[in-house]
């Protein structure tokens, strides 16, 4: 390992010998003109900038001859290094993988330094910078800027513990003129809610050698160059970037160095990224510890009352729940089945597959991406000329995967479009040239076509008057198909209404949307000047539902007509929607929201900053079910096994009716194997994934058999047209109220009566729901780190990046548990693997206290093979390979019981007993340590002889 800048230096010898100064080879001082790239600095600019744009130094990297070494970069303070914890600091600064300084204010990333440079105007030179290699105190920096013919390589290392050095080697192969120059850019968030409206404006240095940031009284983030710069400016006079250019207009061939430090306010720490903290695989890592093809825990015994799914009759929508015809209640834990898998995989594994999927817990599917332009076959076939005939084999695939998904109590969701791509054989004439220029997509265009709006209702005719040749029923007259969106990711309120406007250059579809907005207008007597301009909030935004809501109107009425009574929804609460698309999507029965998280989700402050459940929060409408069509932590995020638990748990506080992961598999279900696309993991594909598949079971039994308690408050957020329709109203912008409520209490958003969309209900709270207006108001005690739920049963804890679960059948610790002494009601953890999820679940459903059947989960992190071929090591591949490596999960459980002779039964990968240890007792605790055996993650407390159950007769071992 190289511990220092100077092991660094004599590693990569006389490159960082030979270096000169950029600032002592500065020459002629005349200015970069306007007509060659980036704008002058503003006269604002002038008034902070000593010199002015008018003397704007050009900076040339040249090695001229007798000029004197540059000094080498000096090794970090004694005791300066990344902090792997930075505790309660309330600025940190880390150094991301493609060498970037971010900058957090209360963990919220609030400014961005990265590597931008420009051939001539607004031409990016194509700069890529990396970080090769990190220590403890030291990040080496290596890259190029292609346009313009440079090689960098330096590094970045702590001065102090909030202070930063850079130094940069420049090498310059070949001259250039007349060219926009470059360096660093710094983008601000001044608007970051972790300020509280009070920050000031960053400030150019007098002295040109970069700038500073008052942050608070007395308080300032500062970025300092050694050397007066090339051009120092406001990028297009916005306060919120500054471009610190020590390249000019001008190269000559030679080398040169630049070396800045970045200065934290009092109390700051230079600090490790996440991803340091995580340990590397090494030979004690698990092999392919999941199988493709079975299940570690057989939680089939969940769906015993469900066989065949639809017994209890059809799912129907009462006030914000699902229940069956029969009033039983309808909870769902599912995923998706997404394109290839529906059509390839082959017929003999469809029945092993709906097993597994019932063995892991689930009880829903989705089916989607059947008709998507992607997918070789999909429903129409495989070349057909039309998208208006449905193939024979192509559903006999689909009703296959529905019959045998049904025999094992697993109900099925139907998607009715998203990627259907219209042919020319599909007789469109109106708009045709607009169409095919989308390639057939016609995402927007369907609100207002009425020859696109014929054409869904055909398909969906179609597909759901089909008749099952496996069951023996049309999909419409099956209560195992309990739900039905109508499109997929498609509306106009935040994403394609857009498409309308002149530079989107659709005529023909501009004007029906023009011919519409006039009558609306006129209607209500929303302003003319402003109702067009879709991509602010405003006036626009009653227009847009208003055509969303026809639209769901007549393709809702057509689906009753043909006899459809299973929940439907419209389309979806996804990407960044804002509130105000809500209105148009309670047209459905049931409220749908996509939800994709990013890792250390854990660690996000909810007063200033969402998270992925944050997004699926703010789609729950006060009255109506929430289902989660999608959601997913995705490979490769690091900790993406914190997910499946942290999603059960607060969809349970919620009372949320049927998450459901994207995906179960997009990829053909078959062994994998050398052939392309069987050894690469598939990104969207978690079957084999340990890190996700492999906690599913303690999240499902969490979630279906209510482990985890509702909420005992509620709250409505009650909005005003004004604030619904004219505001900026979304996760991450003006709602602390969602963030910091949805872990706490119950929380749903209310509908206002609005005068231009007489058909949005307002909704209607009963007394025990209190009400709230202000969208913006931090629920959380001032001073506490950690958010609770109301039961008492959640907490997560965001400064330390861990969630607890404590319920009398549950507990469970997730997060960076190691070196943590964990105490639950029943349970204490205490374990080295530094990230990691632990769970204790009651299988006979009683107390974990006196449970005779208790599994045990435990999960870390999980890694790709590196790429190979045939045997051989790729080392320029991504890791991407298969198996996947799964880290051992090290440490102690602590469960105090009252039930003797429990025995410690690891589970393989296709749940049959490996090895069987008795954990050490004493009183009336029993002491496990894992791993255990020849147990890998999953692991089952057993008494014998086994207990007697009459609610899951089935389960095993």
């Amino acid at each position: 390992m190289i511990r220092n800048a100077h092991a660094w230096l004599a590693s990569v010898g006389l490159w960082a010998l030979i270096a000169v100064s950029l600032a002592e080879g500065a020459g002629a001082q005349s200015p970069i003109q306007r007509g060659q790239g980036l704008p002058s600095p503003s006269a604002s600019q002038r008034k902070e900038d000593a010199e002015g744009s008018e003397n704007t130094i050009k900076f040339r990297i040249t090695r001229r001859p007798r000029q004197r070494e540059a000094a080498p970069p000096a090794p970090g303070a004694a005791g300066s290094t990344f902090a792997l914890d930075p505790g309660d600091a309330e600025w940190t600064l880390s150094i991301s993988d493609s060498a970037e300084v971010l900058i957090f204010h209360h963990g919220v990333q609030v400014a961005k330094g990265t590597h931008a440079f420009w051939a001539q105007g607004e031409s990016s030179a194509g700069a890529h910078l990396s970080v090769t290699a990190r220590t403890d105190n030291l990040v080496l920096i290596s890259g190029a800027v292609d346009g313009l013919g440079l090689k960098v390589q330096g590094s970045a290392q702590p001065v102090s513990p909030r202070e930063l050095r850079v130094d940069l080697e420049i090498g310059a192969a070949k001259a250039f003129s007349s060219i926009s120059g470059g360096g660093m850019s710094w983008t601000f968030n001044l608007d970051s809610p972790s300020f509280g409206g009070k920050v000031g404006e960053p400030k150019l240095l007098l002295d040109r050698t970069g700038w500073r940031w008052p942050v608070a009284v007395g308080q300032e983030l500062m970025v300092r160059f050694d050397e007066p710069l090339a051009r120092l400016f406001f990028d297009h006079d916005k306060q919120n970037e500054v471009r610190t250019h020590f390249v000019g207009d001008r190269i000559r061939p030679g080398r040169g160095r630049i070396s800045l430090t970045v200065t934290l306010p009092e109390g700051g720490r230079i600090s490790a990224t996440a991803a340091e903290k995580y340990s590397k695989p090494d030979g004690s890592w698990f092999r392919d510890a999941l199988r493709w093809d079975a299940s570690p825990v057989d939680l089939s015994f969940l769906n015993a009352d469900d066989r065949p799914a639809g017994r209890h009759g059809f799912v129907k929508a009462d006030g914000d729940r699902l229940v069956f015809e029969d009033g039983s209640p309808a909870r769902f834990w599912g995923a998706n089945l997404a394109g290839p898998v529906l059509f390839g995989t082959p017929r003999e594994n469809i029945p092993r597959q709906a097993r597994r999927i019932a063995q892991l817990g689930y009880n829903i599917i989705r089916i989607v991406q059947h008709e998507s332009n992607w997918v070789r076959p999909n429903i129409f076939g495989s070349n057909a000329q039309d998208t208006r005939h449905l193939d024979r084999r192509s559903l006999d695939a689909i009703d296959y995967w529905i019959k045998c998904l049904k025999d094992e109590g697993v109900y099925v969701w139907l998607d009715m479009h998203y990627l259907r791509e219209i042919k020319p054989g599909d007789g469109v004439s109106q708009g045709w040239d607009e169409i095919a220029r989308a390639k057939g997509i016609i995402w927007g265009f369907n609100y207002i076509n009425p020859q696109l709006i014929k054409l869904m209702k055909e398909f969906q005719h179609q597909y759901l008057s089909h008749v099952n040749r496996y069951t023996g029923l049309a999909y419409k007259d099956d209560p195992a198909i309990v739900g039905v969106l109508i499109t997929n990711e498609n509306d106009l309120t935040c994403h394609f209404g857009l498409s309308f406007l002149a530079d989107h250059n659709n005529p023909v579809h501009k004007a029906l949307f023009d011919r519409d907005m006039l009558a609306f207008a006129r209607t209500t007597g929303l302003p003319g000047d402003r109702i067009w301009r879709s991509w602010e909030p405003g006036p626009s935004k009653y227009l847009l539902n208003e055509m969303e809501h026809r639209f769901n109107r007549t393709m809702i009425d057509a689906l009753r007509a043909d006899g459809l009574k299973s929940p439907i929804a419209t389309t979806n609460l996804w990407g960044d929607n804002t509130l105000f698309s809500l209105p148009a999507l309670t047209d459905g029965d049931v409220l749908d929201v996509h939800a994709y998280g990013k890792a250390e989700a854990l660690s996000v402050n909810p007063r200033y900053e969402a998270n992925y459940l944050t997004w699926a929060a703010s789609a729950h409408v006060h009255g109506k079910p929430l289902v989660i069509t999608e959601w997913n932590v995705p490979y490769p995020e690091i900790d993406r096994f914190t997910a499946p638990l942290y999603v059960a748990s607060v969809a349970s506080l919620q009372g949320w009716d049927a998450p459901m992961l994207y995906n179960y598999s997009q990829m053909e279900l078959q062994r994998p194997g050398p052939e392309e696309g069987r050894h690469r993991i598939n990104l969207w594909s978690t079957f084999y994934d340990p890190a996700i598949t492999g906690i599913m079971p303690a999240a499902a039994i969490a979630f279906r058999r209510g482990h985890i308690s509702l909420a005992h408050t509620a709250y409505c957020l009650k909005l005003t047209p004004a604030q619904l329709f004219e505001t900026m109203l979304s996760p991450e912008h003006n709602t602390a109220t969602i963030r910091t409520l949805i872990e706490q209490s119950r929380l749903t958003i209310g509908m206002p009566a609005v005068k231009e969309l007489p058909w949005l209900k307002p909704s209607e709270t009963s007394s025990d729901v209190t009400v709230v207006t202000d969208p913006d108001h931090d629920h959380i005690p001032a001073g506490a780190a950690v958010v609770r739920s109301d039961t008492g049963e959640l907490a997560r804890n965001w400064t330390e990046g861990v969630q607890t679960i404590d319920t009398p059948r549950t507990q469970a610790v997730s997060g960076w548990i190691g070196g943590k002494a964990l105490a639950l009601k029943d349970a204490s953890f205490q374990f080295k693997t530094r990230k990691a999820v632990v769970a204790l679940s009651s299988i006979d459903d009683q107390p974990l206290s006196s449970s005779r059947f208790i599994l045990i989960t435990a999960v870390g992190q999980v890694r790709p093979s590196p790429a190979t071929d045939m045997g051989k090591l790729l080392p320029n591949r991504a890791a991407d390979h298969l198996p996947f490596l799964s880290e051992p999960v090290t440490g102690t459980i602590t469960l105090r019981t009252r039930t003797d002779g429990l025995e410690l039964l690891s589970l393989g990968p296709d749940g049959k007993v490996v090895s069987r240890t008795t954990p050490s007792s004493e009183q009336d605790s029993l002491a496990i340590r894992l791993p255990a055996g020849r147990g890998t993650h999953w692991y089952a407390l057993k008494a014998r002889p086994p207990a007697r159950s009459t609610q899951n007769p089935s389960a095993r071992p």
